[in-house]
């Protein structure tokens, strides 16, 4: 009886020693459109104002198709100085460019059997590039299309780092110009919190085209059975 107890015990502490360790795994992953697992995404900025106004809030989530947030998640990345701007426009029609900075946010990656593990962590810097077109429309220069490319990094709870890459999102919408369905992020203001319904403010849009890579400096390994034998001696 007694050497059933301990055995009992012992295969509970490995169970419990496996969850446990169950964390990011090394490795570079990319996204479904270039042939990954990592699901591709979408994306909400929330401004203070209906068409400008500091700070800026990142809110990305994973998109299946039909749910938000099934996958990965990144949260409360905050820019509070003015983004960079470089206006290449002719009487104007042609790109704006904007080169935005974040700082901070966490970002999240959900358990499910993914190539890439799970687990949580903070963010470091998060840069994105958007190239802006925009046409005379009734006389007035219009955006009518925008594409984001940027990168972010971070540290896992566990110490491993992450390196995401953005190769190629998507603007969609833009307030006062529309306001941000059900089926984007919601904006989130500058305490992390959901954005009032007086603050719906910002634009959204898709990510895709994403690279992700995992660092870590020491392998997780879960206990032997051996050693938990010894244990128990």
């Amino acid at each position: 009886m007694k050497r059933l107890v301990i055995a009992t015990i012992a295969i509970s502490l490995a169970f419990a020693a496996t969850s446990s360790l169950a964390g990011p795994i090394a490795g570079t992953y990319t996204s479904t459109d270039l042939g990954g697992q990592l699901l591709t995404g979408r994306a909400s900025t929330w401004r203070t104002g209906v068409n400008s106004g500091l700070p800026h809030v990142l809110h990305a989530q994973s998109w299946n198709g039909s749910s938000l947030g099934t996958q990965w998640e990144i949260s409360c990345a905050t820019e509070n100085s003015a983004f960079g701007v470089v206006d290449n426009r002719v009487g104007g029609v042609g790109t704006v460019v904007y080169t935005s900075t974040f700082n901070g946010g966490t970002f999240t990656f959900l358990p499910g059997g993914w190539a890439w593990g799970d687990g949580t962590g903070t963010l470091n810097t998060t840069t994105l590039v958007s190239t802006v077109q925009f046409l005379l429309i009734g006389g007035v220069s219009t955006p009518v299309a925008s594409v984001v490319n940027g990168n972010t990094s971070g540290t896992f709870s566990d110490g491993c780092l992450l390196t995401f890459a953005i190769g190629n999102g998507v603007g969609v919408g833009e307030t006062p110009y529309a306001s941000i369905p059900a089926t984007y992020p919601a904006f989130m203001d500058a305490s992390c919190a959901p954005a009032s319904p007086s603050a719906q403010f910002g634009t959204w849009g898709n990510v895709i085209t994403m690279t992700m890579n995992i660092f870590c400096t020491v392998g997780q390994e879960s206990t032997s059975w051996g050693a938990l034998k010894s244990s128990y001696r």
